[in-house]
């Protein structure tokens, strides 16, 4: 009876760990040219790598995975010295990590070929991770910023490489960077979404933002929740039993409207929306009088 072989991309880690040292024999898989099995240690990171941040408890997840399915997904790599060998990670830093923690000699990747396009890499790499959903908010934030200062792209274009329908979607992940770093960590981090970033950057008094975190974060606040919280803090401005400035300067200029009209009185209420401006009158003749004054005629 003969015994089914493994498939070549699903090899489990004693597969890995028994293949010959040196090995080069070409692994071919369909739609994406054919895979190469490389000692780990001829394999240099990305430095146009737009993931900054790699969980621990994610990776000794995804190396248990490894040890137990082997590595179903191979790297992507470029040819960076052929004269000693060497491959420059395109993407996969991640499985890279957990394979060294198994320590692999050996791990399967793909070779991509760069045509020499400004910023290649950082495309690539992009689009590797935005396809994997490997990127949070703010490190997808960051590459489309880098994309902009780097290469000079806009937000169309990028929001057009990545498949993106509206190019707002990319100007309103990059405004995530705008935030301080406190909260850009909560989205990293999964505290926080992008959508509450957002609603966070409307506050108009952002020395209010550490104490509105905190209220979000210890309510579970929702997006729109959090969204309606900085509406009404943005219309609430001073407080009206508290005598200030711009109180004293719509007084002043009630006072101001008052003798002119006769001594009628006159307020100005500018903490209303829309903001109103109410003239009182006792009797009949104060309004026709009022009238006359703004060129009315009776009707």
């Amino acid at each position: 009876m003969t015994s089914k072989k493994k498939p070549r991309l699903a090899r489990g880690l004693e597969d890995l760990m028994e293949s010959p040292r040196g090995l080069d024999k070409i692994l071919p898989i369909e739609g994406r040219g054919e895979p190469l099995l490389v000692e780990t240690r001829l394999l240099d990171l990305n430095p146009k790598q737009p993931r900054s941040h790699f969980d621990d408890n994610e990776l000794a997840s995804l190396a248990e995975s490894i040890k137990e399915n082997g590595l179903i997904q191979p790297l992507v790599v470029s040819v960076k010295n052929e004269a000693e060998g060497r491959y420059q990670l395109i993407s996969g830093e991640r499985r890279l990590k957990a394979a060294q923690r198994l320590n692999l000699d050996k791990i399967p990747v793909f070779i991509r070929e760069l045509s020499g396009e400004p910023g290649e890499e950082l495309w690539l790499a992009m689009a590797e991770n935005i396809n994997r959903e490997d990127l949070n908010p703010i490190e997808e934030a960051e590459a489309f910023a880098r994309l902009e200062k780097e290469l000079g792209k806009t937000h169309q274009e990028i929001a057009s490489r990545f498949g993106r329908r509206e190019r707002s979607s990319v100007t309103n992940s990059v405004r995530l960077l705008k935030l301080p770093d406190f909260i850009k960590d909560d989205i990293r981090f999964g505290r926080l979404s992008a959508g509450h970033g957002r609603a966070l950057l409307s506050l108009a008094d952002q020395s209010l933002l550490s104490d509105i975190r905190g209220e979000v974060l210890s309510k579970k606040l929702s997006v729109r929740q959090t969204e309606s919280l900085v509406r009404k803090l943005n219309r609430k401005k001073t407080d009206p039993k508290s005598p200030s400035e711009e109180q004293a300067y719509y007084e002043a200029l009630s006072t101001g409207f008052s003798r002119q009209l006769r001594g009628l009185k006159v307020k100005i209420n500018f903490l209303a929306q829309p903001n109103k401006l109410e003239i009182l009158y006792s009797s009949q003749e104060e309004l026709e009088w009022l009238m006359s004054k703004f060129g009315v005629e009776p009707v």
